[in-house]
Order: structure tokens, then C-alpha cells, then sequence
């Protein structure tokens, strides 16, 4: 609910009150998910964008952790019932059926929330347009709660060094690992956990660090933005060569390789510079 001077100001003084991000974190979410809510809260400065951000993220983190237990136990039930790719325990015929209800509903639940996503969204933005960042119906407060763990406890420079550590991991289990099994599947969740998850987290964690510790002041330091930059432009060129000189069907998945290869250089040389400039 908006305060009564808010609800009674006029019209150049609300307009101070809102704010661009705090009215479209909602509409980005709605693809994004906990990826587009969580960075808009972890980088926003303006106090109308990081309540919009916030309620946003807590819905999407409910959302997130439905659609966790949903096909995790979908996943459970096909392996329990010989339907999966590993000849694990058979359930009896009873308990099956008992599990095959449960699972029926649990999916029914997802697809209305899922569905529901969009509504809430639009309400959403809605309220902010007017200035009130509305809290998404039955949502706990799971931002609000562990907000003081945000901050990490070593530092954002924990998150790059973990791209530095998973990313070779990840992507050599594409090139190298088994192509079937449940280490196939681990390995595909783990290029999405990449893409969508870490490499983003890992941009964000860059632009606070360097933030907090004035390394874009610093003479000679380059800036956050180069080490994003130039992976990008280097996938576009990769993108661009393996169309006109190569026989790829994929181009686009070419170039988003070399972007998580180059990123991994490029976020080894954020922690060499950062260490060797910390000492």
C-alpha cells in the first residue's frame, strides 16, 4: 500500500518517487524469471526499483522452487516406475497409481502459477506505474529474509572465481563427456546453470565489486565494461565468421561457446588484476 503523501502528491513529485526499472523489472522478469529480478535488485541504487525488484524476485523464487519439485519428481516417479534411463527400485502397482495422482496435481498447480506469472506481472506494473510497489499475492518474503546474506561473505569476486572453476568444467563435459545417461543430463543442466545463472551472475558481480572498490577510478584500470564487452564482440565475430566460412548448423550456438570461453579469460584477468591490485 503507497503512504498517504505519496497517494496525495502531485504530479512532478511523484514522478521523483518512480522510476523506469522499478516500473519494467516486472515486464523483464516475466522471460527472465529469478535471472532478470535478481539482477535488478542486486544492482539497483534507487529504493522504488529494489522493492519492485524484490517482490518481483520473491515471486520467482517460489515459481523456481515449484518447478524444482515438480520435475524433480516427475524425474523421480519416471525412475521409480521403470520409465527412466537408470533400472532403479519398481514401485508396487498401488503406490504407483497413488504417485501418479500426486504428480498429475502437482503439475495441474504449476501450469496455473506458471500461467499466472504473466497476470501477476502486468498487475505489477501496473501498480508501479502509480507508484506502488505492490507485493505478488501469496509470496513469502524470502528476498526480505536473507537480504543480509546477500552481500557475500568473501566478497562478490567468490562468484567469478566459481565461473573461473565451473565454466571449464561445464563446457569440457559438452565436448568430452557422455553423450548419454544421467552424466549427459548433468552436463546439459549445467550449460544451462552457465548460460542463464552464472555467466549473468558473474557480470553482475564484476560491476558491484569494481563498484564498491573504485577499480574504474583507478589509473590504468580498465573498465568493468571491457570485460564484458570484449567477449561479446568476440562471439559476434565468431558468430560472423562461422556463418560465411564454415559449415555450421549452428552458428549461434558456435558464438555463445566462444563468448563462455572468452568470458572465462576475461574474468581470470578481473582476478589477477584484482588481486594484484588489492596487494
Amino acid at each position: 500500500m503507497t503512504s498517504a503523501s505519496t497517494s496525495t502528491a502531485p504530479g512532478p513529485e511523484l514522478l521523483n518517487e518512480r522510476s523506469i526499472g522499478g516500473i519494467l523489472v516486472h515486464l523483464l522478469s516475466i522471460p527472465t524469471g529469478v535471472v532478470g529480478a535478481g539482477i535488478v535488485y542486486l544492482v539497483a541504487t534507487n529504493e522504488f526499483t529494489k522493492r519492485n525488484a524484490r517482490n518481483a524476485l520473491d515471486w520467482h523464487l517460489a515459481v523456481l522452487a515449484l518447478t524444482v519439485l515438480t520435475f524433480g519428481s516427475v524425474f523421480t516417479f519416471a525412475e521409480l516406475t521403470g520409465q527412466g534411463i537408470t533400472n532403479g527400485i519398481t514401485l508396487s502397482e498401488p503406490i504407483a497409481a497413488g504417485g501418479s495422482f500426486v504428480i498429475s496435481a502437482l503439475f495441474l498447480v504449476w501450469m496455473i502459477i506458471t500461467t499466472c506469472t504473466f497476470l501477476v506481472g502486468f498487475i505489477a506494473t501496473g501498480k508501479a506505474i502509480f507508484g506502488d510497489a505492490w507485493r505478488y499475492p501469496l509470496t513469502p518474503a524470502l528476498v526480505e529474509r536473507v537480504s543480509s546474506q546477500v552481500e557475500l561473505p568473501g566478497g562478490w569476486p567468490i562468484v567469478i572465481v566459481g565461473y573461473v572453476v565451473f565454466a571449464p568444467l561445464v563446457i569440457g563435459g559438452v565436448f568430452l563427456g557422455p553423450h548419454e545417461g544421467a552424466a549427459f543430463f548433468a552436463t546439459v543442466f549445467g550449460l544451462f546453470g552457465l548460460i542463464l545463472v552464472l555467466a549473468p551472475l558473474t557480470g553482475v558481480a564484476m560491476y558491484l565489486h569494481a563498484k564498491r572498490a573504485s577499480l574504474t577510478d583507478t589509473a590504468g584500470q580498465p573498465h568493468t565494461a571491457a570485460y564484458i564487452g570484449a567477449p561479446v564482440l568476440v562471439a559476434v565475430l565468431a558468430y560472423a565468421l562461422s556463418g560465411a566460412f564454415t559449415d555450421s548448423i549452428n552458428p549461434g550456438g558456435d558464438a555463445m561457446y566462444v563468448f563462455l570461453a572468452a568470458f572465462w579469460v576475461a574474468s581470470i584477468a578481473y582476478v589477477v588484476r584484482w588481486r594484484t591490485t588489492s596487494n
